[in-house]
């Protein structure tokens, strides 16, 4: 009882520092513990917080972790895992909604602005056609393939069914690089010219293709790394203005 009780005091507190001070004065296994008393009302969970820092190296990595990696972590359970995966998924989520979404994506800062939040957080590779009317406006975040880090396989028969549908022709590719560098590498560019070459077929271009890793981000155009797609022939010298 007395343990409860102390543990309730600790809780008291910190809701009170967090009221007064906001979240940021809370270091970060404090943050950790402060989100498990929502999935562990009664118990300490300032050891669990040091043990999540520990096992993934820093707040950040914890609250990118997927559930079934969180679980690994003795002592957090189902609920303790979906909660932390909720909140990164929610902010994923809250960035989303904050983009502008009717901005043209005429300029490689624009589209990489648009296209970052998609990655939030995220440890799977994943790809997106950004399906675009004539004044290069959003119309569809359109999610092609998704893999392990470094690897994905595009399902081209979804990706043609989908580009069909829209009055569509022309777009933006974007993936990430979650444990590399935002440089396009080999694989990218002839991913890229097969996607081209499939969406070429329904008079559709690919006009770019943006790279994220973390916070930084490369477009392929700018770099002088996009193919340039011809109908009939093979993978030319990569496009440059």
């Amino acid at each position: 009882m007395a343990g409860e009780n102390l543990h309730e005091e600790h809780r008291v507190r910190m809701k009170a520092r967090v009221e007064r001070d906001g979240l940021e004065s809370l270091a970060e296994h404090e943050a950790l513990e402060y989100l498990l008393f929502m999935s562990i009302p009664r118990q300490d969970t300032n050891v669990l917080a040091h043990r999540l820092i520990e096992h993934f190296g820093d707040f950040c990595k914890v609250m990118e972790a997927e559930p079934e990696e969180l679980e690994q972590v003795p002592g957090i359970g189902p609920k303790s895992a979906h909660l932390i995966s909720t909140v990164m998924a929610f902010s994923r989520y809250y960035t989303l909604k904050k983009r502008v979404t009717r901005q043209a994506l005429s300029t490689a800062e624009a589209a990489i602005n648009y296209v970052k939040p998609l990655f939030r957080g995220l440890q799977n590779e994943q790809l997106y056609l950004i399906l675009l009317d004539d004044a290069c406006r959003p119309m569809q975040d359109l999610r092609i393939a998704e893999g392990v880090p470094n690897r994905v396989t595009v399902d081209t028969r979804k990706l043609l069914r989908a580009v069909a549908r829209t009055n569509s022709t022309c777009g933006i590719l974007a993936h990430n690089h979650p444990t590399g560098m935002a440089v396009p590498s080999e694989a990218d560019r002839l991913t890229t010219y097969r996607i081209m070459e499939l969406t070429g077929q329904l008079g559709f271009t690919v006009i770019d293709h943006i790279i994220i890793a973390g916070e930084d981000a490369c477009s392929m155009l700018n770099r002088g790394s996009l193919p340039e797609y011809r109908p009939g022939g093979g993978i030319l010298q990569a496009a440059s203005r």
